[in-house]
């Protein structure tokens, strides 16, 4: 009888084993990332993006989950852990980190990114976590173009794992032009008449993922007597390899006598407009 007890009884703990298992369910995605990257500059660059992590789970599993995201080094990695986009059969070296100082890198085993993520009374949840994407300065000789990767990701959780994949996309060199100067604005006004309004149009090339600014050394002045002011369509934006086109607006308003003493007077003032990437 106590062989036959036993025998039973081991049978009923492998037939239950299953039944206390989570039944957790998740994925995990990432936008990557995109970056200009000029080879002259001094400093790394650097790029925040995130992951998001969204899991569910039934009501009977515990309401918080510990996870571990692990990523590997892309499609065209080097020795020691480096990774590499491509662009034709030219290189250039970037890697993933935990932190904004490109100190950790983030990789798989040890250097996982992990945490918990907490349901409290849902059965689904979500959290979205932060890193970043470093690219070591002084990579000269680059043919310019843009550089791309794919890296994949995998999340291992409590009962399973699943894989993501995010992008990179890398263009150089970071450059900027005025390649399509703009004209003159030009104001026709009668003294104390209803206001006037002009504009030109201007267009802009810079490198794609570039962030650059515009602005100009002044808004407003006085000509003949005249107060006018001046606004641009924008005044920031993100290069997209080609042109991208703006508009400068300026208005005198209604009123104005001016000091024309003639029946018509013309008189002009020089503003200068100013791209920084």
């Amino acid at each position: 009888m106590r062989t036959v007890l036993r025998l039973v009884l081991l049978a009923a703990a492998a037939f239950f084993a299953p039944l206390v298992q989570a039944a957790y369910s998740c994925t995990v995605s990432s936008p990557g990332f995109s970056a200009a990257y000029d080879p002259t500059s001094p400093s790394t660059n650097i790029t925040q993006t995130s992951f998001t992590i969204t899991c569910s789970r039934t009501l009977s599993d515990p309401n918080t989950m510990n996870w571990q995201n692990a990523a590997n080094n892309g499609q065209f990695p080097t020795g020691g852990n480096r990774n590499r986009a491509a662009f034709g059969a030219s290189r250039i070296g970037y890697d993933v980190y935990h932190d904004s100082g490109c100190g950790t890198q983030w990789r798989g085993g040890g250097s996982s990114i992990s945490g918990t993520l907490n349901f409290g009374g849902s059965t689904v949840a979500s959290m979205n976590v932060t890193y970043w994407a470093c690219i070591p300065a002084g990579q000269a000789g680059l043919p310019a173009g843009t550089y791309t990767d794919t890296v994949t990701m995998t999340l291992t959780y409590p009962g399973g794992n699943t894989t993501g994949q995010f992008g990179v996309a890398i263009a150089t060199p970071a450059q900027c032009s005025l390649s399509s100067a703009p004209g003159d604005v030009v104001f026709t006004y009668v003294s104390l008449g209803a206001a006037a309004n002009a504009s030109t149009s201007y267009g802009v090339t810079c490198t794609s993922f570039l962030p650059y600014t515009m602005a100009l050394d002044a808004t407003s002045g006085t000509v003949i007597g005249l107060n006018y002011t001046l606004a641009l369509s924008a005044m920031s934006a993100t290069g997209t390899g080609s042109q991208q086109s703006y508009s400068i607006s300026g208005n005198i308003a209604a009123g104005q006598a001016g000091t024309c003493a003639a029946a018509t007077c013309t008189a002009s003032q020089a503003r200068t407009l100013t791209v920084s990437y």
